[in-house]
């Protein structure tokens, strides 16, 4: 079964950055992203992701309120 990691960060740069580093790994996950709690909360409310990481200092939701 193919697993979901989703990437939450608001700097653009630094969340394609790990999203590339994580690139090679495609085979084994796939990479979500989302700039901001909202969008990621979205995310977690309609696939089954299995590995968060999160900034916690965001705009509009911090990354502990999305733990949360």
């Amino acid at each position: 079964m193919l697993k979901y990691v989703l990437i939450v960060e608001d700097e653009k740069t630094f969340r394609l950055t790990l999203m590339d580093g994580l690139r090679r790994y495609e085979n084994e996950f796939r990479v979500l992203n989302a700039e901001n709690g909202r969008m990621a909360q979205e995310i977690l409310e309609t696939l089954p992701v299995d590995l968060v990481v999160t900034d916690l200092k965001m705009a509009e939701m911090d990354g502990l309120e999305l733990l949360s």
